[in-house]
């Protein structure tokens, strides 16, 4: 079917005969001594699913096509290590030096065009269904810059209002129906295959049968240009600031706000879920949106994603920012039997769905009749309630003015139960010193976007469409999971890259 169709066995053995066959000399080791853990990351990643997954999207008639394998790591060896991302100044690369040509599986002198990679880009993923000529051709009005600016770190507000709880209504309406097929499946697929599913088989993402997850979202710029091009006279006519309609290059970017940066920017919002308890931070599901898309809109559709792409997975918990707290959202997550950890909304302190039985503080705490907070005595399961106990009983150096608020040596006794308030009255009580670490590890969603959008330069990636972008970021997530491994492995790259060679490097 394909022009070559290795195992990862026979990848490793090409690896081993191609570098001894051009490198083994004094004059060139130095450049597989320098990129010693370019070639362990390539040696330990088996791509071998990538083939098998897209083999739906070749014809079986015909020449013979490249191997989708070595497109696929070829492409995410250029995301990592290509001359910001261009596939045209990577083809020549490949051409030029032949030992990116060799990791990536291929024959030096015989490569694959420009034009195979932007193929293989359609079959990665196309949320433009082919058209993406006549999309970039048809005229659109510019989007106007919002005027509004937002405070720092405030999150640029849903448009409508309303929305998530309709959003919730229609994922529970229809969960158990047939979804239709996404643009993104293989690419998303191949993410599975390849790299998530290999680091929970190493132990990596933490516990899969009660799985934590933090989710978070970034903006970034994409490379088109907000102006588009004007097929109008108005400007020789001393009109410079007309709203006349324009073909754009990325017709389906838009303008969203930027909270760590403190601006608008054109382009889209990212969203991924991580593994809270791995302590690499690896990407577990990632989804590009529209970048004025609100935080809690963008969850909510990515975790019903997530649920229905992973169901070798039990998620049990699920870390959030105060963007998400809004009832539907807890309303979605006890219906799925997921604990959720968000942080109280400073707007939305002391606001109740109902209004309690008893006095309690913002976290949701009782409140004793000395005016102390109720220490935690645990959650009953059977009872699916919280049990909380007399401060003056329980902490032996506590003074509390009425002592003798019960009869009972035991101490006054309290019950809060999640039904009456499940945003308020959380399973695991705010303030708790288990809440306070679960909520620690929501970092690892920052830390994630950290690495992607600076580490792994992805706003210098200067493409301009939807696909493209969903491409590259995955691409970047999937290299995070195979850093870990290295890591993981306790291998020297430069100490395992000689043992090759019948020569130390000097």
């Amino acid at each position: 079917m394909f022009k070559t169709e290795r195992s990862h066995k026979e990848f490793q053995n090409h690896l081993f005969f191609l570098l001894n066959l051009y490198y083994a000399n004094g004059h060139f080791f130095k450049t597989v001594f320098l990129n010693a853990a370019v070639i362990l990351k390539v040696f330990f990643t088996d791509l071998v699913s990538v083939r098998h997954i897209l083999l739906s999207t070749y014809h079986p008639r015909g020449e013979k096509p490249w191997d989708p394998v070595c497109l696929f790591r070829s492409y995410w060896l250029m995301c990592q290590y290509g001359d910001g991302g261009s596939i045209t100044r990577w083809v020549k690369k490949l051409k030029s030096e032949p030992f990116w040509a060799i990791i990536s599986g291929f024959y030096p002198g015989n490569v694959p065009g420009v034009g195979t990679f932007y193929d293989f880009e359609d079959r990665l993923c196309d949320f433009d269904s082919g058209k993406r000529v006549e999309r970039c051709t048809k005229m659109h009005k510019p989007l106007s810059k919002p005027k509004k600016k937002l405070k720092k770190n405030q999150k640029q507000p849903p448009k409508h209002q309303g929305v998530v709880q309709r959003l919730v209504n229609r994922i529970l309406r229809d969960e158990d129906k047939p979804q239709p097929e996404k643009a993104d499946k293989y690419l998303q697929q191949i993410f599975k295959e390849c790299f998530v599913l290999s680091s929970a088989r190493r132990g990596l993402l933490g516990d899969t049968s009660n799985l934590a997850v933090s989710g978070d979202g970034m903006v970034f710029e994409t490379g088109a240009s907000p102006m588009g091009t004007r097929d109008c006279d108005c400007r020789q006519n001393g009109i410079f600031n007309c709203g006349c309609p324009r073909r754009f290059s990325d017709p389906t970017a838009t303008w969203g706000w930027d909270s760590y940066r403190d601006r608008y920017v054109y382009g889209y919002s990212n969203y991924t879920f991580t593994a809270a308890d791995s302590s690499y931070d690896l990407p577990v599901y990632s989804v590009l949106n529209q970048a004025a898309r609100h935080d809690s809109v963008s969850h909510t559709s990515a975790l019903f994603e997530m649920l229905n792409l992973y169901p070798e997975f039990n998620f049990g918990k699920d870390i959030l920012d105060s963007a998400h707290d809004n009832y539907a959202t807890y309303d979605l997550l006890d219906h799925w039997e997921i604990e959720p950890f968000i942080d109280l909304n400073q707007k939305n302190k002391g606001n109740f769905k109902y209004d309690p039985p008893l006095k309690v503080n913002d976290d949701g705490v009782p409140i004793c009749k000395g005016g102390f907070p109720m220490v935690n005595w645990g959650y009953i399961k059977e009872s699916c309630r919280i049990k909380w106990r007399c401060p003056h009983v329980t902490h032996k150096n506590f003074h509390c003015p009425i002592f003798n608020c019960s009869d009972s040596d035991y101490g006054r006794t309290v019950y809060t139960k999640p039904e009456w308030d499940n945003r308020i009255f959380t399973a695991t009580p705010r303030g708790s010193h288990k809440w306070k670490n679960v909520m620690k590890k929501r970092t690892s969603s920052e830390r994630r976007n950290s690495r992607v959008k600076t580490d792994y330069e992805l706003e210098n990636d200067n493409v301009r469409s939807k696909s493209r972008w969903l491409i590259r970021i995955i691409m970047r997530d999937a290299a995070i999971h195979a850093n870990a491994w290295i890591k993981e492995s306790a291998v020297t790259p430069e100490d395992w890259i000689t043992t090759w060679f019948n020569y130390r490097a000097a």
